[in-house]
């Protein structure tokens, strides 16, 4: 039996009830587009998310807006103003739906302090963490602070002497750096070939760069070549930010090792082996102490040095200088850096040499005084970041003097070595060294006080570190070419410093001297006593304690002495690089054979201003003299002890 529904309804009681029913399912539709389009005009909406409600600001032409860590919004969409006006309500709740997702993602990672990568982002910004929202927010200032507060609160680097196998063996390879543990790039090669991502990471690394930008071009520049320093290869570069923000340069220089090649083999073997670590030496004075060197230095922005293979990376600021491609002709203007400027080649100065060297003197008292005060951190945390001497200043026992005998090369060969220099000055290249340095007379003096120096090698090195109030950080050669000028609007001269490598703490007259020993010898004649006075007053004026003008010109002296005896083991290298049968048609030492960049290197040039200087001090500013009352009124009046035998200076 088939069961009936009962009657029919009428046509139009049946369109009623069809009435009734749809208005039951319009209903709440139009409810919600009324609460939809309230929300809109208010200017947010409340969209749920999972278990959560997130506000999303709307925007009336452009839609919803996603907010940023820094507290800034920009809609999701901003290329199309009609299309947000043209979604239907269910489309909108959609797009709303999905910058809600993005919001409660953003703020989780900034209540967490998490990196987060977005989701939807057609916008291209990067909402990243509270952390980085913070360093993004910091100014190059509070950047450097920050950056330098955080690398000396690391557990410290601790270098492992390498032996000629290491560097043989590893030169061509690639290892993670001591510092930052990141393989790196050690030539121009392997910079273009690790590319924008890898110099991205490591900028970030080294907290020189805000987390939230990235470099995303390197060019590599094609036409100037940097030949200067005798220590490493150099390159300029270029590259170009996502966002270019004040601090961030986009012209760059890179540090790099020489090449285990050709001219430079014998170079990179003493640099890497017999100077350990004074790369690594380097790249900490730019990485701790940037914030706190009391002299202008280049930005820093990544340095590492691998204990595997000596290869090492040094990546800072170009200083900008202004004739790089070549000398300009009349004055520059305010600000504008000169130069660059090369070692022994001072005639190209812009101005009277004496400022220049006044100049670089006061910054060597202003670091050393820095030091001093303790401004440039505790000692315990400088030894072994950077140089110290090679025994505890003050200690006689540390140091390995000797009494009875020659403390320096053995008297038998050195001697030898001092024959080979007469020769060469006195003969093969005497048309650049003064004609007094011919005689019998001149010859007898330089190796009587050579031979001397030699025999009190140690004992004069433990003199000069014997009070630690002559012993401070400094720059390791600070000549022309390791600085860069301009002048302010009044015409005043400044400088900043750079090329770091050995920056230790040492002798300061010692420092002082190196500093000299590139300037024409009348330079330093002439000037000597204004320069020791300005380096004792900036010294204290920087936090150093008073020092002895007697003392510090002492020092100097007997530093220019032993300084000569580095040039005279250079001989044979400068016959090398300018045999004998050259000599004979040089005239003077302006010949571009002998004062040109031999070998991409100032080394000749360097050797031969260097030796003269020397050999003019011993005989036109008597450090012959000086050594001699050193024995008498140091080693035998205040050590007590016996002056050192014929036979001990100049061996049995």
């Amino acid at each position: 039996m088939v069961e009936r529904w009962g009657p029919f309804p009428s046509p139009a009681a049946f369109g009623e009830r069809v009435k009734r029913d749809v208005q039951k399912i319009l209903e709440p539709r139009s409810n919600y587009l009324k609460e939809w389009n309230a929300q809109l005009a208010s200017g947010s909406v409340q969209i749920k998310v999972g278990r959560e409600v997130v506000t999303v600001e709307v925007d009336p032409e452009f839609g919803p807006k996603l907010r940023y860590p820094d507290g800034k919004t920009a809609p999701m969409d901003s290329t199309c103003p009609s299309k947000w006006k043209s979604l239907t309500s269910a489309d909108q709740k959609l797009l709303a739906h999905r910058a809600a997702v993005v919001n409660l993602e953003i703020n989780k990672a900034i209540v967490e302090e998490k990196p987060w990568d977005p989701i939807w982002n057609p916008n291209g910004h990067r909402p990243i963490s509270k952390k980085m929202v913070e360093d993004d927010n910091l100014s190059p200032e509070e950047r450097r602070a920050s950056r330098c507060r955080k690398e000396i609160a690391r557990e410290k680097v601790i270098w492992q002497p390498i032996g000629m196998e290491t560097v043989s063996v590893g030169a061509s390879k690639s290892a993670p750096g001591v510092i930052y543990g990141l393989e790196f790039p050690w030539s121009e090669e392997t910079l273009v070939k690790l590319g924008p991502a890898w110099l991205t990471r490591a900028f970030h690394k080294a907290g020189t760069m805000p987390l939230s930008n990235k470099v995303i071009e390197i060019i590599m520049e094609p036409t100037i070549k940097v030949t200067a320093g005798n220590n490493s290869g150099k390159f300029l570069f270029e590259v170009r930010y996502k966002e270019k923000t004040d601090g961030l340069h986009e012209k760059l220089f890179a540090k790099i090792p020489f090449p285990l090649s050709g001219a430079t083999l014998s170079d990179r073997l003493s640099s890497s082996v017999y100077k350990q670590p004074m790369d690594l030496f380097e790249i900490n004075t730019y990485r701790l102490l940037e914030d706190t060197l009391p002299v202008k230095i280049p930005k820093y922005y990544y340095g590492d040095i691998s204990n595997e293979t000596s290869n090492f990376i040094l990546i800072t600021e170009r200083v900008d200088f202004s004739e790089i491609k070549g000398a300009k002709d009349g004055s520059l203007k305010p600000f504008e850096i000169e130069g660059p400027y090369e070692k022994c080649k001072d005639f190209r100065l812009r101005g009277p040499a004496n400022e220049y060297y006044k100049l670089l003197v006061k910054q060597h008292a202003m670091i050393a005084g820095a030091h001093k005060s303790g401004k440039m951190g505790a000692e315990e945390f400088l030894i072994g970041s950077v140089g110290s001497p090679r025994a505890t200043p003050g200690v006689p026992d540390n140091w390995g003097m000797n009494p009875s005998w020659c403390t320096g090369e053995d008297p038998r060969s050195y001697v030898n070595k001092l024959d080979a220099a007469i020769s060469f000055f006195a003969d093969i290249a005497k048309v650049v060294f003064p004609d007094y340095v011919q005689t019998d007379e001149f010859k007898t003096k330089f190796k009587t006080t050579m031979m001397k120096r030699n025999a009190y090698h140690v004992e004069i090195d433990f003199w000069k570190h014997r009070d630690i109030r002559y012993v401070a950080l400094g720059h390791q050669n600070l000549n022309m070419d390791n600085a860069y000028f301009w002048r302010d609007a009044d015409g005043n001269l400044d400088c900043g410093i750079f090329d770091f490598g050995g920056f230790s703490s040492f002798s300061l007259p010692h420092r002082i001297w190196w500093g000299l020993n590139c300037a024409e010898f009348e330079e330093i004649r002439d000037n000597l006593n204004e320069y020791v006075d300005a380096f004792i007053a900036m010294y204290k004026e920087y936090g150093g304690p008073e020092l002895e003008t007697r003392e510090v010109k002492r020092g100097m002296f007997l530093t220019a002495l032993d300084n000569l005896s580095f040039m005279v083991a250079a001989v044979p290298n400068c016959i090398k690089q300018c045999p004998v049968k050259e000599w004979a048609t040089i005239e003077d030492r302006h010949d571009p054979r002998v004062a040109g960049d031999i070998g991409g290197k100032s080394t000749l040039r360097t050797t031969l201003r260097v030796m003269d200087n020397g050999l003019r001090m011993i005989e036109e500013l008597h450090a012959d003299e000086e050594l001699n009352m050193w024995e008498r009124e140091v080693w035998i009046g205040e050590f007590n002890q016996a002056a050192k035998t014929s036979v001990m200076i100049n061996g049995p």
